[in-house]
């Protein structure tokens, strides 16, 4: 089987505290129409692609690919220097589950996934799990492994209860009843969180499904929840448009339309801040009410994340508090923050070349430009110090963190600004 490239950083750097993150296959058996990463998997330039005489619209038909296990222990257990060296070696949580589920049907058949957790169960290393797949919890070649180590994190996601609405939807995947089984089973021994997300508007929210969901993950064990609204990318070619268009019709209305009149910016189109804050605010008060921590992985309305890292994991988990979510909780507590508040944390980020970062988009032709000789580090700052950048803390979070002027090194200070009200 030819290799895969993982780990790679995340594309969320500016706001992730888990960036280094990772998949065991390039391809996801799950076949749910609304995937981020298909649009992202299904456009890539492959060389790979070209040599075979395939085009980027063969992407179905790509070969599977697992990572390189052999590379993986090597860089885990410090014998080979890599990008990702000094997080390792800090021993900070990895995202596993990025681009594609761990425990699909791929594993089933090649079992790479099994073969890592025995090396990550040797060297007791933390993870946190992104998963809609069940079967697992059933086999005790994992569980045997899993119920070992309180350092790993489960995230189960589940975005409403219909059984039917979630076969045509989330094609291949588990129904949400079973997957309330499935965190039953594993908060026995492990955190675990309710992942409600992507949220659909018409779908997860159908008579109050997303409350009741949340207390059903309550009684089922969970520990926290984390949601973010579906985003939708306006970009779309005729095969994302046809998903699109099975999804519309389930939900009832046009999604395309409805995020077009509901949103702001071109391109990758989120809903407007105001749109989201009821339900948001209706989440946060369900979680408060039956005792669950609360995360918001949506870059609206962070403000209402428990702590700074918003996956849901324990507050006492070892993950990256150089990114924004950890400045807005700053800022929440003591009024304003700095850049240096968060500078210690992404100190190794100066050895690496933006254009150079493993995994992490650099294709637009604008990014190299503005980006291609700054280490990641820089680019970090340079994020931080342009207020006016879509990405900055300012406009990034909707203002919620606000410029009011400059430390004595001249870098940029926010303050809290959750009193004002915000509108796209």
């Amino acid at each position: 089987m030819e290799k895969y490239s993982s780990p790679r950083w995340s594309n969320e750097l500016l706001d992730c505290s888990m960036p280094m993150s990772f998949d065991t296959y390039s391809k996801c058996s799950f076949n749910c129409l609304y995937c981020f990463s298909y649009y992202q998997k299904s456009h890539e330039n492959s060389p790979t692609l070209v040599k075979k005489g395939l085009t980027q619209r063969d992407y179905q038909k790509k070969e599977i690919k697992a990572v390189d296990v052999d590379y993986i222990k090597s860089i885990f257990s410090l014998k080979k220097e890599c990008q990702f060296t000094p997080l390792i070696k800090e021993k900070v949580t990895m995202q596993w589950g990025g681009l594609a589920d761990q425990f699909d049907f791929y594993e089933k058949q090649h079992g790479v996934t099994l073969e890592l957790l025995k090396f990550f169960d040797e060297i007791d290393y933390p993870l946190s799990f992104s998963t809609k797949s069940t079967w697992f919890v059933r086999d005790e070649r994992y569980m045997s492994l899993i119920r070992k180590h309180p350092n790993w994190h489960f995230k189960i996601s589940i975005i409403n209860l219909d059984p039917e609405i979630s076969k045509v939807i989330e094609k291949g995947v588990a129904s949400p009843q079973e997957r309330l089984e499935a965190i039953k089973l594993l908060s026995k021994t492990n955190p675990t969180t309710l992942r409600l997300r992507p949220f659909i508007m018409g779908m997860s929210d159908k008579n109050g499904e997303h409350l009741e969901l949340i207390k059903l993950a309550k009684e089922a064990g969970a520990q926290s929840v984390s949601t973010e609204f579906f985003c939708l990318e306006q970009r779309a070619d005729i095969r994302l448009k046809k998903r699109y268009q099975e999804m519309s019709k389930a939900i009832g209305f046009d999604i395309q339309k409805f995020y077009k009149v509901n949103s702001s910016g071109t391109g990758y189109l989120r809903l407007n801040y105001n749109i989201k804050k009821k339900i948001m605010n209706e989440m946060k008060a369900k979680c408060d009410e039956v005792g669950l921590r609360f995360y918001v992985s949506d870059a609206h309305h962070k403000h209402l994340c428990h702590h700074g890292s918003c996956c849901g994991m324990p507050e006492s988990f070892n993950y990256c508090k150089g990114q924004y979510t950890e400045a807005l909780k700053i800022a929440e507590k003591t009024g304003q923050v700095c850049f240096t508040d968060i500078e210690p944390y992404i100190q190794h980020f100066k050895k690496i070349l933006w254009k150079s970062a493993s995994g992490l988009n650099t294709k637009s032709n604008l990014a190299r430009i503005q980006n291609r000789e700054l280490t990641l580090y820089e680019f970090i700052r340079r994020k931080w110090n342009n207020p006016k950048d879509l990405n900055s803390p300012y406009i990034y979070l909707n203002g919620v963190l606000k410029p009011i002027g400059l430390d004595k090194e001249n870098n940029v200070i926010y303050k809290y600004n959750i009193g004002e009200d915000k509108n796209d």
